[in-house]
């Protein structure tokens, strides 16, 4: 009796610990999904009016804020890997570093190189972005500042976090990683935000830089490599849409 208890007891641990990542993911995915509720904190206590914050700096500081709160927690759930990826990182070896680099910037352009192609044929269409990028445009439009730290560094370590930890956590092989965790990405930027059917054709740019993020992850195995070339690549998004909006003068 005493031997099945322990085997009982044994295997109730096991299933527990087995079922514990699946919960993790699913909590992780839903905290993202339902990030922006962090703004309605500072809208209760300081009884802002959220029929005027659509076009000024109030919707910066609440986007900062939900980031904020989200990427506590976050670095809360995964902060053995990061803390384990981020030593990785600063014990690395100059030529090792240089080839992570070297090799995530050569995936990187891949993505892009098929990212920019692929908006310019559809553009050419006559089909307009989904509104998802209409309202990060104006959120940098109206608060450079604010909105260059939520959209530029603290939503990609959210993402790479999202999509990239969590989903590495549930799916060991290594393509079906990449490829999904890069189409999901792509995904989330475009299903919740398109108005048109055709529209979805924007998912091939969104899900070619999703795939070669989660490549570059799956290829170093650190985080912190993804999240810099994600930073990077908003950081030269950013600069090009100002650029060609004529708000960047010489």
């Amino acid at each position: 009796m005493l031997n099945f208890l322990k085997v009982f007891f044994q295997e109730m641990i096991g299933l527990f610990k087995s079922m514990t990542k699946y919960i993790r993911f699913i909590g992780v995915i839903l905290l993202f999904l339902l990030s922006a509720l962090w703004q309605l904190i500072p809208i209760y206590l300081f009884k802002i009016d959220i029929n005027n914050i659509a076009n000024n700096s109030t919707k910066s500081y609440l986007l900062l804020f939900s980031n904020i709160i989200t990427l506590i927690i976050f670095i809360l759930i995964f902060y053995k890997r990061l803390k384990k990826d981020f030593n990785d990182l600063k014990n690395m070896n100059r030529s090792k570093l240089k080839i992570a680099l070297d090799s995530s910037i050569r995936f990187w352009l891949i993505g892009l190189i098929i990212m920019l192609v692929s908006n310019f044929i559809i553009k050419k269409m006559g089909i307009s972005p989904p509104t998802n990028d209409e309202n990060i445009k104006n959120i940098l439009y109206v608060s450079p500042i604010l909105g260059g730290i939520s959209t530029m560094i603290l939503a990609p370590f959210i993402e790479e976090m999202t999509f990239r930890l969590n989903f590495k956590d549930i799916i060991k092989n290594k393509t079906l990683f990449i490829i999904l965790s890069g189409v999901i990405f792509g995904s989330m930027h475009v299903l919740g935000a398109f108005t048109d059917i055709y529209q979805l054709l924007y998912l091939i740019p969104y899900c070619s830089v999703g795939i070669s993020l989660s490549y570059i992850y799956a290829y170093n195995d650190n985080i912190y490599t993804s999240y810099i070339i994600h930073v990077f690549h908003n950081l030269l998004t950013a600069f090009t849409t100002f650029l060609l909006a004529g708000v960047i003068l010489w």
